[in-house]
């Protein structure tokens, strides 16, 4: 489905839809509640450590989150993405662009897969998705990932998507005022094509 541009950013109302055939990823919606809400509890334990914000976010959190999504694409803040499975529609995980830079023109990519659905390539599959919209539709120069050096099935997904390693950042990453070393990892203009 075509994603259409205006002046403040993407239109929601385009319903943005991008999918490889196994993997897709699209906006969230209000009916999206009770399976992300869902997810995100099932996963508590594997996320914990390197996703604060989705530490015990309670039903009406979820659903604020949901309710801000529209604005925060109209304001060029975020691009968050559910992600499901193509064929079926179960709600897989999550990912989007975050920090966006738009003097620069780059952002930070971020993922993750419920834990019953890991180490099926679905986060590797959504990655390479958002990056893709991020260079393509959004027109972004770069797409960064940066993972903490001790979070490797992250490092994993990133590898595995063809993000270019670039090199380690130390004490890049602060989460509950712990410093972590972190890897940046990258999709540039011309990687898709």
């Amino acid at each position: 489905m075509p994603v259409i541009m205006n002046g403040n950013g993407i239109d929601m109302a385009s319903q943005v839809y991008l999918q490889d055939g196994v993997v897709a990823i699209r906006p969230f919606h209000k009916s999206d509640l009770k399976p992300a809400y869902a997810a995100v509890r099932e996963s508590q334990a594997e996320v914990y450590d390197w996703l604060p914000d989705l530490r015990d976010l309670t039903e009406s959190e979820v659903l604020e989150y949901i309710a801000a999504q529209p604005q925060a694409w109209a304001n060029h803040e975020a691009y968050n993405f559910i992600v499901l499975e193509h064929e079926t529609g179960e709600m897989l995980g999550g990912c989007g662009l975050t920090q966006i830079n738009s003097r620069h023109r780059f952002a930070n990519l971020y993922y993750w897969v419920r834990t019953g659905r890991t180490g099926e390539g679905i986060a590797t599959r959504a990655v390479r998705l958002a990056a893709r919209f991020g260079l393509e539709f959004l027109k972004l120069h770069r797409v960064e990932i940066v993972v903490a050096l001790e979070n490797r099935p992250s490092l994993r997904v990133a590898e595995k998507s063809g993000a270019q390693r670039e090199g380690l950042l130390r004490q890049r990453i602060v989460i509950d005022d712990r410093s972590y070393d972190a890897v940046m990892f990258s999709f540039v203009s011309g990687d898709f094509g």
